[in-house]
């Protein structure tokens, strides 16, 4: 009876222990790391300056677990603005996007006085995230990497900076290196000059399905029930074969036979 006791008692406590193992490995992938940024505007002048970030993992949409932004001038002189207590978004499937941006910004998922226009000559941003998947961006006269790497991680050496921010425009990562049709960690190469150019500012907030495919998949990562590409189906036919090899044991030759060889051609199935 005490021997049963004990086994039961060993029994709880090991699935309990478990249970705590696998409670641990979901919020470790269920949070908010896998982000890098995606594209910065200092819009029109018109309180409209935006910071797009990307995930390229899935589950990174719970940015109330410690998510922040910080935005320097072009040395860092002055103290970074930062912004924080950001709340869970909606989607959280790989390439899904979140966009902090200005009043004035249309499409956007929290609004925050990020005022990128005062720095469009020089400046960076950062999102901020856990220890080694920091990441920023710099652009024009921006000096200030060692302020930025001793407060917000070293992983988020922005390099050399992109070119300045321009009214009307904006900088945006390229994610041609690997899968060129899907933002990937290693798109990021802490060199802003390299990963970022100017193009016309396209901000899309959580709610809109990402247009990217992931190359695993082939289909827009936004949209896995997605048809898979169709498979090709063979039709075949057959032809006849005379035969005029005698026979044997009647003395006459056998009347031609016909023998069937199939000839396929592959259809393509809608």
């Amino acid at each position: 009876m005490r021997r049963g006791r004990k086994s039961w008692v060993f029994a709880t406590a090991l699935s309990l222990a478990l249970l705590g193992i696998g409670v641990i490995a979901a919020s470790a992938s269920a949070t908010f790391h896998a982000m890098k940024i995606r594209e910065v505007s200092a819009g029109t002048g018109s309180d409209d300056s935006y910071i797009e970030v990307q995930m390229y993992a899935p589950g990174q949409n719970f940015l109330s677990n410690g998510a922040k932004l910080a935005v320097c001038n072009s040395n860092c002189s002055l103290v970074p603005a930062e912004f924080t207590g950001f709340s869970n978004v909606a989607n959280g499937n790989s390439q899904d996007t979140v966009v902090f941006g200005d009043t004035g910004v249309g499409s956007k998922d929290f609004t925050v006085n990020l005022n990128l226009q005062d720095d469009e000559a020089g400046g960076a941003a950062c999102y901020v995230s856990e220890p080694g998947f920091s990441d920023c961006v710099s652009w024009g006269n921006f000096t200030g990497n060692s302020v930025l790497t001793t407060n917000y991680d070293a992983s988020a050496e922005p390099g050399s900076p992109a070119p300045a921010l321009s009214s009307g425009m904006a900088l945006r990562r390229s994610i041609s290196p690997g899968c060129p049709t899907a933002l990937e960690a290693s798109d990021d190469t802490n060199n802003s000059a390299a990963d970022f150019a100017v193009t016309t500012p396209n901000p899309r907030a959580n709610s809109v399905a990402p247009t990217e495919a992931t190359c695993s998949s082939g289909a827009p990562a936004g949209n896995p029930t997605a048809s898979p590409p169709a498979k090709k189906k063979k039709k075949c036919k057959k032809r006849k074969r005379s035969s005029t090899t005698p026979g044997t044991g009647s003395g006459t030759a056998n009347p031609p036979a016909y023998a069937a060889k199939k000839k396929c051609k592959k259809k393509k199935r809608k």
